[in-house]
């Protein structure tokens, strides 16, 4: 019975043994791993993410880029900050001596200047940080004169200096769409002294008042009053009979000294007193052309001409239905209380003569509609254009706000309430007409003097939003997201719907020349 006792004893104490030997086992095995995690990370270098040779070091990089931080102690780290802001990592992109990693979306304007520049990364052992130029598509937050005063306007041939972030070397610098010579630009990450182009004449209408500044990373707008040379940005009506009323809006319509219409010299026009408008009559127009005002900032000519439906097709333009016999005479024939009718008192046949939106202005499609209710309307009750060309093939990848959709219209009933919907067969993409709305909160009964031109430029093609509802979201990218890439055409059916909550008026309203031109 004793020697069993001490049998029991021993083969206790080796169990215990062999427990202290797990237990510092187990504790070197805890130790080695918390030694790992505290150890401080070190970046040595940043390289391109890419295979061999393009893996380059970079010594400047942009936020959204892909990188590789090279270093060691690397594997060990919890987080990494660009510029102060955090990135996100994937750990099976590390190791102990590499570590990929996009760079985040860095909101420049207000990042600490003393931090912008840094890469930082943290683990459990530490902290290291890597400066590096860190930039981004340039930003434009005030321009100044040479006394160093900032500026709410920029004249011709004048020396500035433009703050901002983001601005060294830049690839263009154009002053409405006219580019400024870089030769002699003097910069810095946020200051450029340029001059303003001498000739600003020829801008473009679509980007009046604006400075874009681009570099290798992208292009930042900045909206200042550039004085200078006029810009035509609409027309009243580009298709006015002799004696009407016309009117040219844009800008600095200063001590005008000529205007051609269509080719026409105009003799004698009114200037408004703030210089964005003009009036005259108008001539006999025996053809089409562009419009061209003339001030001493110089001259401005249209990239639309007026008065001429058959220069748009030929110029590789789209004219989706001038309603007249012909190529392009555009209605498919369909549309519920859609009519064809003439302005012509000759007419002997189809369609029939109406004189309510004047005599001689050719053929033309009145669209009525009954009193809509909240939520009413559909494409049902429509005008459906034919397939046509809209713009060359050159340009499908252009921007919305580069080209328009126009047509003329002639309302004489009161119409308030509703929605002129404009859409392709393409896509979710719906253009919204409200001429009745003054504002968010406001709206008045609509009429017009006789016909108007109403341009809606491409980019006013919209998604549905997710709260405020069809034709609200985000933009078109591109032409093309309109149309059949491969012909460059498309379908264009125009409704009206009632996104109210109270019953429009009826609507009674008449439309002609419908086409797609350059801003």
């Amino acid at each position: 019975m004793k020697a069993l006792t001490m049998k029991n004893i021993l083969y206790n104490r080796l169990c215990i043994l062999q427990l202290l030997c797990m237990v510092v086992i187990l504790t070197f095995i805890t130790g080695c791993k918390d030694d790992d995690d505290m150890r401080v990370p070190v970046i040595n270098e940043v390289r391109n993410y890419a295979a061999t040779p393009d893996d380059t070091l970079i010594t400047s990089l942009n936020d959204g880029q892909w990188v590789v931080l090279h270093g060691k102690n690397l594997g060990a780290v919890t987080q990494v900050y660009f510029g102060s802001i955090p990135a996100t990592f994937n750990r099976a992109f590390l190791t102990d001596e590499m570590l990929v990693v996009q760079v985040p979306t860095i909101p420049f304007l207000s990042v600490p200047k003393d931090k912008l520049h840094i890469i930082t990364a943290v683990s459990n052992g530490g902290t290291s940080s890597y400066e590096i130029n860190i930039t981004g598509v340039p930003i434009v937050v005030r321009v100044r004169n040479t006394d160093g005063e900032i500026i709410d306007r920029v004249f011709p041939e004048q020396q500035i200096n433009i703050i901002g972030l983001n601005l060294s070397n830049a690839t263009s610098l154009q002053f409405q769409g006219i580019e400024a010579d870089l030769s002699n630009a003097v910069y810095t990450d946020s200051s450029t002294v340029v001059q303003v182009p001498s000739d600003l004449s020829g801008g473009d209408a679509s980007l009046v008042n604006i400075i874009s500044y681009t570099t290798r990373i992208g292009t930042g707008n900045f909206s200042i009053r550039i004085v200078g040379p006029p810009i035509i940005t609409n027309v009243s009506h580009e298709f006015p009979k002799e004696g009407e009323e016309v009117y040219l809006y844009g800008y600095n319509f200063v001590s005008v000294q000529s205007i051609t219409f269509a080719g026409i010299t105009i003799s004698s026009f009114e200037e408004s007193e703030g210089g964005d408008s003009v009036k005259f009559t108008a001539p006999k127009l025996t053809g089409g052309g562009p419009v061209t005002i003339a001030t001493p900032g110089g001259m401005f000519t249209t990239a639309f001409k007026v008065n001429d439906i058959a220069f748009i097709n030929a110029g590789g333009m789209g004219i989706l239905g001038n309603l007249e016999w012909g190529d392009y005479f555009g209605w498919q024939w369909w549309g519920g209380t859609v009519d064809l009718q003439s302005s012509n008192p000759n007419t002997t046949d189809w369609p029939p003569y109406n004189a309510d939106y004047g005599i001689g202005t050719g053929q033309y499609i009145t669209y009525k509609s009954v009193a809509l209710k909240a939520g009413e309307g559909t494409d049902a009750n429509a005008i459906r254009l034919g397939e046509y060309t809209w713009v060359p093939s050159a340009n499908l990848g252009d921007s919305g706000d580069k080209w328009a959709f126009k047509f003329e219209i002639n309302v004489k009933k009161p119409w308030k309430g509703g929605t002129l919907c404009i859409r392709t067969d393409k896509g979710d993409y719906l253009a919204l007409y409200e001429p009745w709305k003054i504002s968010a909160k406001e709206s008045a009964d609509f009429t017009t003097e006789g016909w108007q031109t109403v341009t809606i430029p491409l980019s006013s093609f919209r998604l549905k939003h997710a709260t405020q509802g069809d034709g609200r979201g985000n933009s078109i990218t591109k032409i093309s997201d309109l149309l059949n890439v491969t012909t460059g055409k498309s379908f264009l059916t125009l409704y009206l719907k009632n996104y109210g909550t109270s019953t429009t008026t009826t609507i009674e309203a008449a439309f002609d020349n419908f086409r797609v031109v350059k801003r």
